[in-house]
């Protein structure tokens, strides 16, 4: 399993993403949050958008990463289906490049509008065998 949405509230939605691997769940976690934006099974693949982000830990670097799609989606005018993480430091500061696939907002593929990723639950941990990211999309 990749992701799961564990709690719909009237403004937010609680999402649970997996990976076996940091890399994984980053990309899992990005999965996550456009599935609850757009109808990714149907958003093309044909534009490509890189985005950069930094942290002090996993915690922040997932976070981060987190509203900086979402902002991205706003100020590129895009959906994106399909993310590949290209860099992953963790030496010293975290730092993230991820490929990020998509094509322009179509209207047709929306489901709803986030706003934000809070902190509220906000949650990544290392178990013995995966990585698992717990976070609430306010919409």
């Amino acid at each position: 399993m990749k992701y799961e949405i564990l709690d719909e509230i009237t403004s937010d939605v609680m999402i649970r993403a997996y990976g076996k691997t940091l890399e994984e769940l980053i990309e899992n976690c990005g999965e996550a949050i456009s599935s609850v934006i757009c109808d990714i099974k149907k958003v093309r693949k044909n534009k490509d958008l890189i985005i950069h982000v930094e942290g002090e830990d996993e915690r922040e670097l997932i976070h981060n990463w987190l509203s900086k799609l979402l902002s991205s989606i706003d100020i590129e005018n895009m959906f994106f289906s399909k993310f590949k993480v290209l860099e992953l430091n963790k030496n010293g500061n975290y730092s993230l490049k991820v490929k990020c696939s998509g094509e322009e907002i179509r209207e047709e593929l929306l489901i709803t509008i986030a706003k934000a990723v809070t902190y509220y639950k906000y949650n990544v941990e290392k178990t013995k065998d995966m990585w698992i990211a717990t976070f609430v999309v306010d919409i």
